[in-house]
């Protein structure tokens, strides 16, 4: 027998030997771990499954920023859409959606809830994928980070961009890993289409995409693969130019208008509603999403100077794109807010927090050579799912408005010759989608269209000297005739604030402070002159701040 044959036949020999007992100890210890994170990740994703669907059953009605995405969408022409575009917060691709799927499903309550119900599950599903098609595992700390917090239940199910958005740049992300993992032209088309989506959805994403292209560029430079970083470039470069119809309307058109959503805006406030947004407004389950969070980037730096002591390419590569794609999309987002000037609100931050739950994910799965920092991990997730202890229950089964009852009390009682009064102004837009009646209906301050949020037509209002004069008249001579008055919304009775036509020399162009104005106008008008007011309809005891509305009647004629 020749050397050489020996040599195979002892290698072979030696493949056929029984592994020793600790190796045999070691495997057991991983296929019991396994084992046990399929259970959990099986068990995780149930019970976000659940989250989603009692939400969705006890949402009940649109509220206004719903009505505003559900009217847009269903213009009479596709062109009527791309007109008033402009006046919502999203890009053409999640309006379109809208209107495809009310065109197939139907524009009820519950149909408009299962498409949130459907969103969430494209959530799963993009967590799945990322976890499944990184290293085989199973996703946890995606799932718990994002599909246990009351942010997400809530605002990501929504009839508005913000979850869909935020499930695309979910899964721009795994995408843009495969990328780097085996760069080829079919994993670039497919970054390329992730990224065009999930910026056409949500303009947030606009600022993540580039974070996340920058992040995987210096990734492929350290490795010296010119060919594919400029690729991505250009691919990226290609998303960004499908943002000038947009910046072109934001220069002339939108900009005449814009000033009545622009406030004063600080660090401070930003912070404390990304905060929020983290724990839902709980500080024991922020505390908990931020440590897990600080935990796996800690544990990754670690982990990375190890890797690249031991020239561990693929390791090197993915804990650095991860560890890098955090801070870039932090920061990007927080230019971003600062260039639009606007209040930072919990769900604006949505889309962020996915993205620094899926990088988190993408570090901790570096750590699955470590038994025990495996089992740190399903820790830290059963944690997760303690902690949901602690949220607020009632923002999972309140309704999101009381608009509806109110329609169909007005449908009900009201007279033809009655007046409707909505105020604020922004009420009357799901007003507008509910009430089916046939009595007179008009809003504080008057306007033209109530089937989007119009603030060019508000801006005009505050420009005005006696913006109310016209709804004052209507409501004197309702009165007078014997008729009723009906108030949606409320009135103040504080004393009247008195503005200039906008810019106000204090107030500048806030709105807000118009639409206070102008309710305190309003209530001092109706104790003046209202011979009677009776509270029909009290704020509902488990509806949303956001649209729980009073229904007063007004009857009589005082001079």
């Amino acid at each position: 027998m020749s050397a050489p044959e020996a040599t195979q036949t002892s290698g072979a020999a030696d493949q056929a030997l029984p592994s020793s007992p600790h190796e045999k100890a070691g495997d057991t210890k991983v296929a019991h771990v396994e084992r046990i994170e399929w259970i959990l990740a099986i068990l995780l994703s149930a019970v976000v499954l659940f989250l989603l669907v009692a939400r969705i059953t006890q949402a009940g009605p649109l509220w206004r920023d719903e009505c505003d995405s559900l009217q847009l969408a269903r213009m009479p022409r596709f062109a009527d859409l791309l007109e008033n575009l402009q006046y919502t917060s999203f890009p053409i691709l999640f309006p379109a959606s809208v209107r495809v799927y009310t065109t197939l499903f139907g524009a009820s309550d519950m149909s408009l809830r299962y498409f949130g119900l459907a969103v969430g599950i494209f959530f799963l599903g993009a967590a799945w994928f990322q976890s499944r098609s990184l290293n085989h595992e199973v996703p946890l700390l995606l799932p718990a980070l994002i599909g246990l917090n009351v942010n997400f239940f809530t605002t990501g199910i929504w009839l508005r961009g913000y979850g869909l958005g935020s499930a695309l740049i979910v899964l721009a992300f795994a995408l843009t890993t495969n990328l780097l993992l085996q760069p080829s032209a079919r994993r670039l088309a497919a970054a390329f289409l992730a990224y065009l989506a999930s910026m056409q959805c949500l303009f947030f994403n606009g600022a993540l995409v580039p974070a996340i292209v920058l992040a995987a560029t210096v990734v492929l430079w350290l490795r010296g693969e010119w060919k594919w970083m400029w690729l991505l470039l250009c691919a990226a470069a290609v998303c960004g130019l499908s943002y000038l119809p947009y910046v072109w309307k934001l220069y002339f058109g939108i900009s005449t208008w814009a000033t009545v959503l622009q406030v004063p805006n600080s660090f401070d406030l930003m912070a404390r509603r990304f905060l929020a947004a983290c724990g839902g407004s709980h500080p024991i389950v922020t505390v908990v999403w931020l440590s897990i969070v600080a935990l796996c980037m800690v544990g990754g730096i670690w982990r990375l100077k190890l890797a690249w002591n031991t020239n561990n390419t693929r390791q090197r590569d993915m804990l650095l794109f991860g560890l890098l794609a955090i801070p870039m999309c932090v920061l990007a987002y927080y230019g971003f807010l600062r260039l639009l000037h606007n209040v930072p609100l919990q769900r604006h931050y949505l889309a962020l927090l996915c993205l620094i739950a899926a990088a988190t994910t993408l570090i901790a799965a570096n750590f699955s050579p470590y038994y025990r920092l495996r089992l740190a991990r399903m820790a830290l997730v059963i944690m997760a799912m303690l902690a949901l202890l602690f949220a607020p229950w009632t923002r999972i089964s309140e309704r999101q408005s009381n608009i509806d009852i109110i329609a169909q009390q007005l449908e009900k009682d009201g007279r033809s010759s009655d007046l409707i009064v909505v105020n604020p102004w922004s009420l009357g837009i799901s007003f507008n989608h509910y009430y089916h009646g046939m009595n007179r209906w008009t809003t504080v301050p008057a306007m033209s269209d109530h089937r989007v949020h119009r603030y060019d037509l508000l801006r005009t209002k505050m420009m005005e000297f006696f913006p109310l004069d016209d709804v004052k008249q209507d409501i004197a001579a309702t009165l007078k005739s014997g008729n009723r008055v009906w108030i949606v919304g409320e009135i103040r009775l504080t004393p009247p604030m008195v503005l200039a036509p906008a810019p106000d020399p204090k107030f500048g162009w806030q709105s807000h402070v118009y639409v206070d104005a102008w309710s305190r106008e309003l209530g001092a008008f109706i104790r003046r002159h209202a011979g009677r007011v009776d509270l029909i309809v009290r704020k509902g005891k488990l509806v949303s701040d956001r649209e729980n509305v009073l229904l007063l009647a007004c009857d009589g004629w005082r001079y």
